[in-house]
């Protein structure tokens, strides 16, 4: 048998500046993976975080709506911004504009929630709602979120649907 040594081949040494660009690439790479997780914790938290103000702003019109139908006046304005309250005085005023102006809210037949949007400091829900009559309405309701991190009504706008139910 032939003795003949094998030689393992040897990397050639790095230069400085070889070293130097392997360094600014890793370091690169880490930037943008850092940068990465940082984009994806950011957007989980913000879809969780709007996840929770759609959660807690619809509990309020619920809470308003079952108010509503339960009759307590004074309940239902508590769920009305301080400017809200402000304009009316008192929930014997506010509960009067109600029954004068959006009978669909008082009493509705079927609540469905079919759009949110937030931007974190108010939020609309775009409601529908059949009325006594069997009427489809549109019923947006626009809320303020407070320092204390509740959720208020400060407006609701309501609009016949332009298509009727079969």
């Amino acid at each position: 048998m032939s003795d003949q040594s094998q030689e393992v081949p040897r990397r050639k040494p790095r230069t400085d500046r070889e070293s130097s660009i392997r360094q600014r690439i890793w370091k690169l790479w880490l930037v943008f993976f850092a940068a990465g997780l940082a984009a994806a914790f950011t957007t989980s938290m913000s879809h969780a975080g709007e996840a929770e103000d759609r959660q807690t702003s619809r509990a309020v019109i619920e809470a308003q709506l079952e108010a509503f139908k339960q009759g307590d006046g004074p309940r239902a304005f508590s769920y009305a911004t301080p400017t809200i309250q402000g304009l009316f005085g008192n929930a014997d005023k506010f509960m009067q504009m109600v029954r004068d102006g959006y009978d669909v809210v008082l009493e509705p037949a079927s609540v469905r929630f079919v759009k949110f949007q937030s931007d974190g400091s108010s939020a609309l829900h775009a409601v529908q709602m059949i009325d006594r009559q069997k009427t489809l309405w549109n019923v947006y309701y626009v809320l303020e979120k407070h320092s204390d991190g509740s959720w208020r009504i400060a407006s609701c706008e309501t609009e016949k649907a332009e298509t009727s139910l079969i």
